[in-house]
Parts: C-alpha cells; structure tokens; sequence
C-alpha cells in the first residue's frame, strides 16, 4: 500500500521515555515500508491540537496517539498507547498527587475520559495495566501488555578500572531517589569497597552533602546517545524507584547483560528478568548484601526488547498476516487484565 492506512500521532515530549520511544519508531519506519503517516512530531500537546489532530489525521482506516490520550472520533479503529503512571495513581498514592504541576493533574480526567473511545490501549507492563484496570474499569478487556522496545547500541565494553553504578535517574518529587541513592551510598561505604556511583543529575538537584560525596559522580541530564556509552561501560544499575509505567532501566540493563539493583516487585521481575538483583527499600543491610552480586554475569538479551515485534502489534500491522483474520476485531486481540 502506498497511501498511508495508519496516522500515528507523535505530539508531546520529546525527552525521556517519550523520546525514547519516538527514536525507536523512526529507526522502524526507516527500515521497512509501512502504511504509516507520522504527525504531531514536533507539536506540543494541548488541547488545541486535540481538537486539531481529527482533522489532520484524515479519514484513514487506524488512526493511533503515542501520548497517553486517545483520538475522540477520527478512525474506523481507534489505538492509544498509555504510559503515564501518574494518571492512574491509586488513591494511597494521593500524596504524590499533591507536588504534580496544575497541568498535569488537569490532564487525568482527560485521559481517562478518553480512553473510553480507544479500541486498543496498549501499555508497556502488567501492574500498569492493573493501575489502568483498577481507575477505568470499564476499559479492561481493551488493555493489551506490550513492553517499550529499547534497542541496545553495540556490545557492552566492560573495563578494568574501578567498578561503577550507573543511577539512571533524573531527580523529581514522585522518584524516590535521593532517599535511597543515601541507602546506596551508606551500603557501599559499609562494604568498604571502591566503587563509584554515576547518576543523570545536576549537583543543584540534589541536597548539598550528596552532591559533595566522594563516592559519587554527577553526569547531568545527558541525551540517549550519550547515556549509551556509560551502559556499555558500567558494572551495574541502580534503579529504586516504584511508580513507573515500565522502567526504561530495568529493560536496559536485561538488554546489556547488567546486574541491576531494583526493588523486588513483580513489575521489576517482569522487566528485567534475571537481570534483577533484588533488594528491600530502605535497608541498608539488605542493599549491602545485594552489592555482593554485582559482579555476577548475566546474559545479554539484545532482543528481548525488539521494536519491529513491538511496533507491528501496537499499530496493528500484523492483523492481515496470512494465517490470521484480517478481520479481527480489536476487542478480541487486546488481552483483558485480570486482577
């Protein structure tokens, strides 16, 4: 097919996981020939362009928003990808409500409100599909798991120096970061061991001691293609945090064969598989004692992640396969979430 079947709409963040997810579906495209039709790239998502992008999208058969929010009436099929946990945080989580910017808390009832016109809502893991089951129920039998694709760069390049962890993690008032980058900190100086801890931070975003503490080196807020080469190098992650959609680090390190350091939960044991290294929050022993496996081997799973896998079910591009029903109804390929 020449004319594009499929309108994929990319506006919204162009950092983080959204960005992340943005260069994964480009270097997609640019391998094959697909009926897709890209728009949005480079528009902010307000509630202008909302309105705007029915029109834009055209009367194609598949219309599907990257951004969390659903198409309203565009499509003959309607897909939307939700990885936002802070949209559907549980009522014990209100807390973390309270230190969000206006605008995000403005956009939760729109989102919600929305994916009642989704056919398909796919989401990156199985604990946030239940936070998505357990706000919206009528959408369950919708929800669809599809893990994020995260694409290693090259092998890793493991050096001789001094052992290093990578903290993986922008400072912000949902992560729990700085409160357990301190447990890291204090368990590594219990192990008397030389080990360097590099986080993606800025020395103003953390309080001042952590900022000046010997073991620690700050890298700032570094793009994709720099961050790469500290995974490839590094001898383990750290990755505390629990309010996630999917958690880029835990599939980082599954891919690049790195022990990471998380807590155990069945969202980290799904994600990075046996990559994990289990330790519980704010413990300090308990820490200790995981650090005692970050020398362990663990094998690279390079496509445990595979974007071609990931994008040809998000946009539906397998369901006129031969052996299949081209005809299936979306209701039936989205796999309902059970408690």
């Amino acid at each position: 097919m020449n004319q594009a079947q499929i309108v994929v709409d990319a506006a919204g963040g162009a950092g983080g996981g959204a960005g992340r997810l943005k260069s994964e579906l480009d270097a997609f495209l640019a391998e094959r020939t697909a009926p897709v039709r890209v728009i949005g790239r480079d528009r902010q998502l307000t509630p202008s362009w909302l309105v705007r992008r029915e029109v834009v999208a055209g009367g194609v058969p598949v219309v599907a928003a990257l951004n969390n929010v659903s198409f309203a009436w565009r499509g003959v099929e309607r897909r939307v990808l939700v990885h936002n946990a802070l949209h559907f945080l549980a009522p014990a989580e209100g807390r973390l409500l309270a230190v969000q910017p206006r605008s995000l808390r403005a956009q939760i009832p729109v989102v919600r409100r929305l994916l009642h016109r989704a056919d398909v809502i796919a989401v990156p893991c199985s604990a946030m599909a239940q936070r998505v089951a357990d706000r919206v129920p009528a959408v369950r039998d919708r929800l669809v798991v599809l893990a994020n694709p995260v694409s290693p760069v090259g092998p890793r390049e493991p050096t001789d120096g001094m052992p290093t962890i990578l903290v993986p993690v922008v400072p912000s008032p949902f992560k729990n970061v700085v409160a357990e980058l301190r447990v890291l900190l204090a368990a590594l100086d219990r192990r008397q061991q030389p080990t360097r801890v590099r986080m993606t931070a800025y020395p103003h975003e953390l309080p001042d001691d952590l900022a000046r503490h010997p073991r620690l080196d700050l890298l700032g807020q570094l793009p994709h293609h720099e961050l790469t080469e500290h995974w490839r190098r590094t001898t383990a992650v750290f990755f505390p945090c629990q309010v996630e959609s999917f958690g880029y680090p835990l599939a980082e390190a599954r891919v690049y064969g790195l022990p990471v350091l998380a807590p155990d939960t069945a969202q980290s044991r799904e994600v990075a598989g046996d990559a994990l290294t289990p330790y519980r929050l704010s413990d300090v022993d308990s820490l200790a004692e995981a650090l005692d496996g970050i020398d362990r081997p663990v094998v690279p799973e390079p496509d445990a992640f595979e974007r071609g896998a990931y994008f040809t079910r998000l946009l539906g591009l397998d369901r006129g396969r031969p052996g299949r029903q081209a005809d299936r109804s979306p209701a039936a390929e989205a796999r309902a979430v059970r408690p």
